[in-house]
């Protein structure tokens, strides 16, 4: 391959990230090339975490008590209402919880 016709350009969004000495902080496991996250950012996280783990609970007791109640089809729409179901009681507890702050 000739360098000469598809010459390295440096990406601007990746050096924006990356701190000196280390790499990409998505790439590098370092504490010393991560990007420490807002409060904003933190709390959005938390939030996506909650509606995660919501889901999956939801899912889980939703085709449990399907399977129960109406056996194999009542195993997929009781995963699809328990899924809905889980992720809007995470959102509505994950906004009545602040978490505390980290030590600095």
């Amino acid at each position: 391959m000739d360098t000469q016709a598809h010459p390295t350009t440096a990406d601007t969004d990746l050096a924006e990230q990356a701190h000196p000495g280390y790499g990409i902080p998505s790439q590098d496991p370092r504490p010393g090339a991560q990007q420490p996250l807002t409060s904003a950012e933190a709390d959005r996280e938390a939030h996506s975490v909650y509606m995660g783990g919501g889901i999956m609970v939801g899912a889980a007791a939703g085709a449990a008590v399907g399977a129960a109640v109406a056996g194999p089809v009542g195993t997929v729409v009781g995963g699809a209402a328990g899924s809905v179901a889980g992720v809007l009681g995470a959102a509505a507890a994950g906004s009545a919880v602040k978490p505390d702050p980290p030590d600095k």
